[in-house]
């Protein structure tokens, strides 16, 4: 994993944050990274999840408050409605007042709590329109800009007034508006606070905005409308009242270049920042994970923060995970980065009953390379994490053994999916499997290891890759990974048993595809069960093969029958071997050919190289493996042999153009070589020979400073033929691109003239001889005769 200083967008404001995510995409398909590629790597790699994941488990939420934010790109958040449409368009109106007295004058049809506090939000409104923000924004959108210190005070006071009349309701009169109005309460706290920060004044205000936040929480537990999500989004914005030094606000931006007020933040108000943000980011908030990912960068430049923060169980395990997963190890010459040294000495330091996530703190020191304090604390920890650090552990000591049993340990202890305390996020649960797939297969157990790579696809859904990596990652091809061992690691028979027990064929799809219901994606299921199916086709075991295509018509398969398509291609073959004629013969191999052209990806192509139907064959490339890829000790001589023994014959890109182009030559040979049909299986062949494209090792066509490529090689050969052999054809100008079908009839009654022919030549030619040869046999007749009459005659 691509690990970099974490840059924080914002400290958990109420308001929305669009964030805009710039994507890169490279031309063709996006090939996922196969753990394959590098065992070596895949099997070092850190037990490790991303710090979302670890700031949302620091205090996992145990209530029923949800976080409403900005989606990855920007989407507004899907607000609940409280409101008729009535009520929300006369709303809409009102906001469109002069002034918060004309609002409530005017909203008389109201809600007695939505009324007033519409008149509040006038006056925030004109109180704060002097405040510093991005142009058509409302204050508080800003989150790089310090709080607004400019405001109008009347306005202000009037807007406090009408939020302090919708709490002043009993609450069961107050549930639209009545944590609203507490959250803008808070919010003009805080603004005061802003403005006296340095003054006694500030400590005032800044508990009152505290209380009036923790109000907000409190009133959406009792019942009250939460519509904008701002219960979790008090939890930011009280803990942002904690970030002052020096009687300024520290902003994301002065915590992450660590700017002279992060350093002057108390550590107890940075305990108290951290503490409430983690408890917004366990309820979902994405900008809390941002604010707590800017804290941790900014106290781990700050030696004495780190002491004065890692006696708290929250704090320690804050920086912990964030050096873990968002700080490069080294430095750029190789050596272990001193802030992470000196976290990990620092805890160890306070002694083993103060390390307050020892699985985590164990995957650090591993990192570091500092196996010693891995193995010490592991020791003390349980859970998958800890079993995952184990194995790689025993892995370093070459305990291929031990480290199987590690990672089964740590399978056995998964969490459940709606688990809120899980120690591994899903995607770390994926690649632990995928890991216990790559050792099973540098231990040579090949079906154990094609059993983990299925857990870890089927767990991933979809084609079993991830393909939204982040930076510079491309996913993880777990399915691709499983495609490899299934392709080209297991025997016929093992891939047959494995799919039996384990991969049960999904029904045929009941409605018709059309414009409003296009067809269904193949499953992970349904495509492991056609490559099985086009391995026993390849293999020649047809009987075993038609009962995993998919029966009938399936338009997920495309607008073929495969299943009676292989039956029809399997007919085909064994009538060319058997059939009474030649021409019979000749007749079964070119429609075998034709099959194998026009359905060979279907019914005979490999899932990866070299045809590549997981991605329809328009790349060479991008999933599976290679001669020049099966390199290193994790791979054993037994799967090099399984590998080359289940290679493509010939080892080509669309290797099934090459069979059928032998077959059609195949049929040339028994056809009569002045035959129209002759000529037509010769053409088509080198047509299926020219159409291309030619393998990436190989010149592409008309390239003259490399040798021909095979396919023009054989074109050339086909055609050399025919100009050698063929009769006149009115198509032999445009031989190879223009062929008309073989007329096997007319093919026929030419063999038979020949035959006739060769009668009457031979007639011709050796009559005198046949002449004296039928004279000796009559005159040897008569002569046999007469001597049994004679005998006869003498006999007593």
């Amino acid at each position: 994993m691509r690990k970099q200083k974490t840059l924080a967008i914002g400290f958990g404001f109420g308001f929305a944050v669009a964030v805009v995510g710039a994507v890169a995409w490279a031309c063709g398909p996006d090939f996922p990274t196969q753990m394959l590629d590098d065992r070596d790597a895949t099997l070092k790699a850190v037990p490790q999840n991303t710090f979302a994941f670890e700031a949302q488990q620091l205090l996992p939420a145990s209530d029923g408050l949800e976080a409403m934010e900005s989606g990855r790109y920007g989407e507004d958040p899907k607000a609940k409605p409280d409101l008729t449409p009535e009520q929300a368009e006369r709303v809409k109106v009102l906001r469109a007042s002069a002034t918060g007295a004309q609002a409530f004058e005017g909203g008389a049809d109201l809600p007695a709590d939505v009324r007033a506090y519409v008149a509040g939000a006038v006056d925030w409104t004109r109180a704060t329109q002097e405040c510093p923000g991005p142009p058509d924004s409302q204050y508080g959108e800003a989150l790089s800009k310090p709080p607004c210190a400019v405001f109008d005070a009347d306005a202000l006071d009037k807007a406090q007034a009408s939020f302090e009349q919708v709490l002043a309701m009993p609450p069961d009169q107050a549930t639209h508006r009545g944590a609203w109005a507490a959250y803008m309460l808070g919010e003009v706290h805080a603004l005061r606070a802003a403005k006296a920060a340095g003054t006694p004044a500030f400590a005032t205000q800044r508990d009152a905005a505290a209380k009036s936040f923790q109000q907000v929480r409190a009133r959406v537990l009792a019942g009250a409308s939460d519509a904008q999500g701002l219960a979790v989004a008090s939890f930011g914005e009280e803990a942002r009242l904690s970030l002052y030094a020096d009687a300024k606000p520290c902003v994301w931006v002065n915590l992450y270049n660590g700017e002279d007020c992060a350093s002057s933040l108390s550590s107890a108000d940075l305990k108290h920042a951290i503490a409430l943000y983690a408890a917004q980011a366990g309820h979902g908030s994405g900008n809390a994970v941002q604010s707590l990912a800017s804290i941790a960068s900014s106290v781990l430049a700050n030696q004495d923060q780190v002491d004065a923060l890692i006696d708290g169980p929250v704090s320690q395990r804050l920086l912990v995970t964030y050096a873990l997963s968002s700080v490069t190890p080294q430095t750029t010459d190789g050596k272990p980065q001193p802030a992470l040294t000196a976290l990990v000495d620092a805890i160890q330091a306070k002694g083993p009953d103060k390390v307050s996530a020892a699985d985590r703190l164990a995957s650090l020191a591993y990192e570091l390379g500092r196996y010693d304090d891995a193995e010490k604390l592991v020791a003390k920890a349980d859970g998958p994490l800890a079993s995952w650090v184990r194995a790689k552990l025993a892995l370093r000591k070459g305990d291929r053994e031990g480290a199987a049993r590690a990672y089964a340990e740590a399978a056995k202890a998964f969490p459940r999916a709606d688990d809120p305390k899980a120690a591994l996020e899903p995607d770390s649960v994926h690649r632990l499997m995928g890991e216990r797939g790559v050792l099973a297969l540098a231990r040579g157990e090949y079906v154990d290891a094609m059993t983990r790579m299925y857990e870890a696809s089927t767990a991933v859904g979809g084609d079993g890759n991830v393909y939204d990596g982040e930076l510079e990652e491309s996913g993880a091809g777990y399915g691709n990974d499983m495609n490899y061992i299934a392709e080209r690691v297991l025997a016929v028979d093992e891939l047959k048993t494995f799919i039996d027990a384990q991969v049960p064929a999904s029904p045929t799809p009941t409605v018709k595809p059309d414009k409003d219901h296009p067809a269904e994606p193949l499953s992970l299921k349904d495509r492991l069960r056609w490559l099985l199916a086009r391995r026993l086709m390849r293999a020649g075991r047809f009987e075993d093969a038609y009962a995993y295509f998919a029966p009938g018509l399936d338009p997920r398969f495309g607008d073929v029958d495969l299943r009676a398509k292989a039956k029809e291609y399997a007919s085909d073959l064994h009538d060319g071997d058997h059939a009474w004629t030649d021409i019979g013969k000749a007749e079964a191999r070119y429609a075998a050919a034709k099959i194998a052209r026009e359905n060979g990806m279907e019914l005979l192509g490999f899932e990866q190289g070299p045809d590549y139907s997981d991605n329809g064959g328009g790349y060479q490339g991008g999933s599976g493996q290679s001669a020049d890829t099966l390199k290193g000790d994790l791979v054993t001589a037994g799967e090099h042999q399984r590998f080359n023994d289940s290679a493509a014959q010939p080892d080509r890109r669309f290797h099934y153009r090459y069979l059928a182009a032998d077959r059609a030559v195949s049929a040339a040979d028994l056809l009569p070589p002045r035959s129209q049909a002759f000529a037509a299986t010769l053409c088509m062949a080198t047509n299926w020979m020219l159409q291309g494209p030619p393998d990436y090792n190989e010149a592409a066509d008309g390239d003259a400073s490399k040798p021909i490529n095979e396919r023009q090689r054989r074109a050339q050969a086909y055609y050399a033929r025919y100009v050698k052999q063929g009769p006149y054809v009115e198509w032999a100008d445009s031989f190879g691109w223009n062929c008309e079908e073989p007329d096997f009839a007319s093919a026929r009654k030419l063999k038979r003239a020949e035959q006739v022919r060769a009668v009457k030549h031979f007639v011709r030619k050796y009559l005198a001889v046949e002449i004296a040869v039928f004279v000796l046999a009559v005159a040897g007749l008569v002569f046999l005769v007469i001597r049994r009459r004679r005998r006869r005659t003498v006999a007593p």
